[in-house]
């Protein structure tokens, strides 16, 4: 492996698609491969932590530069998504890959680290999300997450937003689901499409509901009702 100091990003892009290795699989197989690799040579204190720091910012931004290569051809036909990263959270790569392995299918895709209520008030105020997806690698983070679940709640317009949690945490998911207060626990990215199409059609069948809940409750209190 060359050391850190000395990767060109641009360099080892370039070396990589001469290889005939295409930048998606670049950014969406080796980058979290190289990540997997780093963190259990951590774990076996066989890599210090400034070459696995070094080595994580050199994945960041060839995962940057993938983005911006594709960024002209990719189509935008499917939600728009907001990618938060909870406070205490130390890494951020799997929100970058994810955020790209979302635009790559279609997606519209935004990543925030720890932001404050006020910086979320900002955001959503200029933009519509159909879903947010909350990221926690560890226990250490879940209060973090919970203030979030919370502030994307009540910044939501209608309550349409579907709330996604997910991560490493190693938390069953009916417990991470009912400490967050989100809609749905998701681990894996290639669940998301599916995960919320189930949660807009829940949504869709509660608004139903309570229209009709509604209807006779008008209905009653015209005297229509029997």
């Amino acid at each position: 492996m060359r050391d850190a100091r000395s990767i060109d990003p641009d360099v080892l892009l370039a070396e990589m698609m001469a290889r005939q290795i295409g930048p998606a699989a670049i950014a969406c197989l080796y980058v979290p491969a190289a990540a997997r690799s780093l963190g259990a040579g951590w774990a076996a204190d066989e890599i210090s932590f400034i070459d696995v720091t070094l080595c994580t910012e050199k994945l960041h931004a060839l995962v940057r530069r993938v983005d911006e290569h594709l960024a002209e051809v990719r189509p935008v036909t499917g939600p728009s998504a907001l990618i938060l990263v909870a406070d205490a959270e130390q890494h951020t790569l799997g929100a970058t890959v994810l955020a790209l392995e979302l635009r790559l299918a279609g997606f519209t895709a935004m990543v925030r680290v720890a932001p404050m209520p006020r910086d979320l008030t900002l955001l959503m105020s200029g933009n519509r999300f159909d879903l947010a997806l909350v990221s926690l690698g560890c226990t250490a983070a879940l209060e973090s997450a919970v203030g979030l679940v919370r502030t994307l709640r009540l910044l939501s317009r209608k309550d349409e937003m579907c709330i996604f949690v997910g991560g490493a945490i190693p938390m069953e998911d009916a417990l991470l689901l009912k400490a967050t207060g989100a809609d749905r626990v998701l681990r894996d990215a290639a669940d998301l499409m599916s995960e919320y199409d189930a949660c807009r059609g829940g949504r869709q069948l509660d608004r139903d509901r309570k229209r009709s809940q509604s209807s006779i409750v008008q209905s009653l209190l015209k005297g229509d009702g029997s």
